[in-house]
């Protein structure tokens, strides 16, 4: 294969990449609450907040006492679920979760309207920030993703520098580099 082919290809797989960014990123900001698997397998609904959308790093407040925030500790990775019916657009994230729980930093990032889930000082001074960094993204997105829609997994990944590639199970084409289904 010539340079120029492979940089054209490259290009184009740029392009194909910004638009599936693009893509995904209108999904998220449709949906309201998102489904957090840990890796304990618990899943729960939550509201979420993007705090850096091109950064793709997810933010959501919870208690420092609570369940996830327990298996956030022991495992670190989580997914994400984002699913908006009305446009048939699903967007699972997976990604390294930290717990934010130092007091200055909640303080930093609270918000009056986090008072209706911790409204005493008590409460507050329980409360902490999940923030999922996310390494991993597969798309089901109609009328983005290959057709026939549904059946076959568009993957992308992020590399070293934090920029996104497609991944082993992307499909190109309405052919899957690796997995299908």
């Amino acid at each position: 294969m010539s340079r120029a082919m492979s940089r054209q290809e490259n290009a184009r797989d740029d392009e194909d990449v910004s638009r599936l960014l693009a893509a995904a990123a209108k999904t998220i900001a449709h949906v309201r609450y998102c489904w957090l698997v840990t890796g304990a397998a618990h899943a729960r609904p939550m509201g979420h907040v993007i705090s850096d959308p091109d950064g793709w790093n997810i933010r959501f407040i919870t208690g420092s006492r609570s369940r996830k925030a327990a298996d956030i500790r022991g495992a670190g990775k989580v997914g994400l679920i984002f699913q908006h019916d009305p446009t048939e657009a699903y967007v699972s994230l997976t990604g390294a979760a930290t717990l934010v729980e130092r007091a200055s930093e909640v303080n930093r990032l609270w918000k009056h309207a986090y008072d209706t889930y911790f409204p005493t000082e008590t409460e507050r001074a329980n409360a902490a920030f999940i923030e999922v960094a996310a390494e991993r993204m597969e798309l089901w997105i109609r009328g983005v993703t290959p057709e026939p829609f549904g059946l076959q997994t568009t993957e992308l990944v992020r590399d070293a520098e934090g920029s996104w590639r497609f991944g082993d199970r992307h499909s190109k084409g309405g052919k899957s580099n690796a997995y299908s289904g």
